[in-house]
């Protein structure tokens, strides 16, 4: 029994020191790590390794390591209001293992006091190195980070950030770093060598270098108003627990503000807030919000006592850097999104300033044990879950990069029965979908078999689609996917194919009622059984939620164009311009609406803008060239159709078109038919 204990004690000591030393080390460039899912995978298979052996050593001898009853109380909030986020959200199974390799998941979530608990659980003497080798690392990160920013020529963008005033994240960022560094020297004046004190502004300057500039690397988020008003209306709707851990994606498609959706990013679908604490907010709701700065508070007060009780020169110098470290996370924690990697780093710092002799003794009480033993079997569990990912997602992009060359349906069906992923489902209604396309492009054959043939690729579409949804029912996505599998039916069922695929995309609707891509989808099954009331209705909507919407704009331009409104379709297609001045179609759409109004000069415009963006489009060179003959510019018109006779030698419309430039020919009526490319 003595060897088991010392084995298991050895293992969680060793696998929580691996945590200490591995975290700076994701942060090192060109390391080959990949800090998104390589980082989190490695990190939370450590933590559940070390927590199930620390929880089997202590089973055995009936003995953990004591909490305060401060920490106790903090450790237990936080992990009660993320559980309870987990028991309230829609889809449990997702709120607690997360999307994919979801690194703000319920687990992700709960293995950060799981951290926090085990580095000030570790000995003394293994803890004292542990601190100065961190101190080391962090220092290494530090200067290859600012090293291969100016080698990059990046660091005087930063530069110029800093003085920018307190509403900038960098430039707050460096005023508390210096504000640290100076209340460091004042308050252990005279207490340390100077050797030391060297030492403390060499690693503080160093850790803030890397800090800021690993903050600026800064992806497109929503801005504090936003996040606020999503976390408002989820308080409204969802209740003080909040929407879930890893669900902010989800509270973004129900609550988004409307601006949102008339700007560049109504396409973003944001899987974090503002900021760290914004995002808690939102997930885990008001009470799992304060739980957490409860839980910073309570490791900084435990923090500075311990420190009190027995003060040296070395552990002053520790203090002092630990002390900055954390006032820079609790600080940029309220202004941007801190990844997994540096929220362990938090909780690693705040791990090793806890734990001094009153506080790491062993008790015989078990109160502990009512938080690290659910925990310990569910972070064991989401281990096994995440093998399973990484098998199944090995499979998928084994079948990625085969695809074109050999079948992938074997690989995708593989992945599958590994790991049901509604994504990998997803893919599947797609792969189907793509050989109905081939099978009708395909030479003609038995007609028979055809059509055999294509009615049991929809159906296996159907079946993939209604498997994604049962999967995760609160994902728009899957009942897009489903809509579009039904829509393979509609021309052999018309009816019921037809009533299926939109009560999917109606279904898709009310989880992302603001999306205006849902509404287009919904007008062209619509215009596929040839309803224009329905077609009007949905493009209308589309417009309601974003009236700059160029797709919804261009469409109803055609639409309009098909009652012959000229007017209406015009102006619609105008607007689509405006909106869109890079895509080609709405210039062609506005130039042919022009020319029909022998309005050849801004005809003549829009169609030249059109080629200019799709210079190798034959068919808007014809009709420009159409317009300026009509427009009296008919050696233009020439130049551009000798080019597109040369390029289609014995077009015999093309011949026809030049021989109407020539005064002594017949003239002739324009020919619409379009030259080939």
């Amino acid at each position: 029994m003595k060897f088991i204990t010392a084995f298991f004690t050895k293992l969680y000591q060793y696998a929580t020191a691996f945590i200490v030393i591995g975290a700076p080390l994701f942060f090192v460039p060109k390391t080959g790590f990949n800090p998104d899912v390589t980082y989190y995978i490695t990190m939370i298979t450590l933590v559940a390794i070390a927590l199930v052996s620390y929880v089997i050593s202590a089973l055995i001898t009936r003995s953990w390591h004591s909490l305060s009853r401060l920490e106790f109380i903090s450790y237990f909030a936080f992990s009660f209001a993320v559980v309870l986020s987990v028991i309230f959200s829609k889809n449990q199974q997702v709120t607690l293992f997360g999307d994919v390799f979801d690194q703000s998941s319920a687990v992700a979530m709960l293995s950060l006091p799981a951290i926090m608990y085990l580095v000030r659980t570790l000995p003394e003497k293994m803890r004292a190195k542990l601190k100065l080798v961190l101190i080391g690392l962090l220092s290494l990160s530090a200067f290859t980070f600012v090293s291969a920013l100016i080698y990059k020529g990046e660091i005087t963008n930063y530069a110029k950030q800093l003085f920018t005033g307190f509403s900038n994240p960098i430039s707050f960022a460096v005023y508390i770093g210096i504000f640290a560094v100076a209340t460091m020297f004042y308050v252990f004046k005279g207490a340390l060598p100077k050797k030391h004190k060297v030492w403390i502004a060499i690693t503080s300057v160093l850790f803030f270098a890397w800090a800021i500039a690993l903050t600026s690397q800064d992806s497109v988020r929503p801005n504090f108003t936003s996040t606020a008003l999503v976390g408002k209306k989820v308080l409204t709707h969802e209740g003080i627990f909040g929407i879930g851990s890893g669900n902010f994606t989800r509270a973004w498609q129900l609550y988004r503000p409307q601006e949102v959706i008339t700007s560049q990013y109504f396409g973003y679908d944001f899987a974090q807030g503002s900021s760290t604490m914004s995002t808690l907010f939102v997930t885990v709701g008001i009470v799992g919000l304060l739980a957490f700065i409860a839980l910073i508070l309570s490791a900084l007060y435990s923090t500075f006592i311990s420190y009190r009780q027995n003060p040296s020169g070395r552990e002053h110098f520790i203090l002092g850097l630990l002390v900055s470290v954390l006032g820079y996370f609790v600080i940029v924690s309220w202004l941007v999104p801190l990844s997994y990697a540096m929220l362990v780093v938090w909780m690693v710092v705040s791990g090793l300033g806890l734990a001094k002799a009153r506080l790491n003794e062993y008790h015989p009480s078990r109160r502990i044990s009512f938080i690290m033993v659910p925990l310990a079997v569910l972070l064991l569990v989401n281990v096994v879950v995440t093998v399973n990912k990484v098998r199944a997602f090995s499979l998928y992009n084994k079948a990625q990069a085969v695809a074109g060359k050999e079948d992938i349906a074997p690989y995708i069906a593989k992945a599958i029965s590994i790991y049901p992923y509604d994504g990998f489902y997803r893919v599947q209604v797609e792969y189907y979908i793509q050989a109905n396309r081939n099978l009708v492009a395909a030479p003609a054959t038995n007609q028979d078999e055809l059509k055999k043939q294509y009615l049991e690729n929809a159906q296996k579409a159907v079946d993939a689609g209604l498997a994604s949804v049962k999967i995760n029912p609160d994902n728009y996505q899957n009942y897009v996917s489903l809509g579009r599998s039904y829509e393979l039916a509609v021309p052999f069922d018309k009816e019921a194919a037809f009533n299926s695929a939109k009560k999917s995309y109606e279904e898709a609707v009310k989880l992302y009622p603001e999306n205006p891509y849902l509404y287009i989808m919904l007008a062209r099954l619509e215009a596929s059984a040839g309803t224009k009331d329905g077609v009007r209705l949905q493009l209308t909507e589309a417009i309601k939620k974003k009236n700059n919407f160029a797709d919804a704009l261009y469409l109803m331009s055609q639409l309009k164009a098909s009652d012959n409104d000229i007017d209406g379709a015009l102006n619609y297609a105008i607007e689509a311009v405006k909106s869109a001045p890079n895509d080609p179609l709405v210039y062609i759409q506005a130039g042919l609406l022009l020319y029909g109004k022998k309005d050849y000069q801004n005809a003549v415009f829009a169609l030249k803008k059109a080629l200019e963006l799709d210079q190798n489009n034959a068919n808007v060179a014809y009709f420009l060239a159409l317009t300026l003959r009509d427009g009296g510019r008919p050696d233009l018109a020439k130049q551009i159709g000798d080019e597109l006779l040369r390029r289609n030698p014995g077009n015999a419309d093309l011949q026809a078109f030049l021989d109407s430039l020539n005064p002594k020919a017949e003239q002739v009526a324009p020919k619409t038919q379009k030259a080939k490319k």
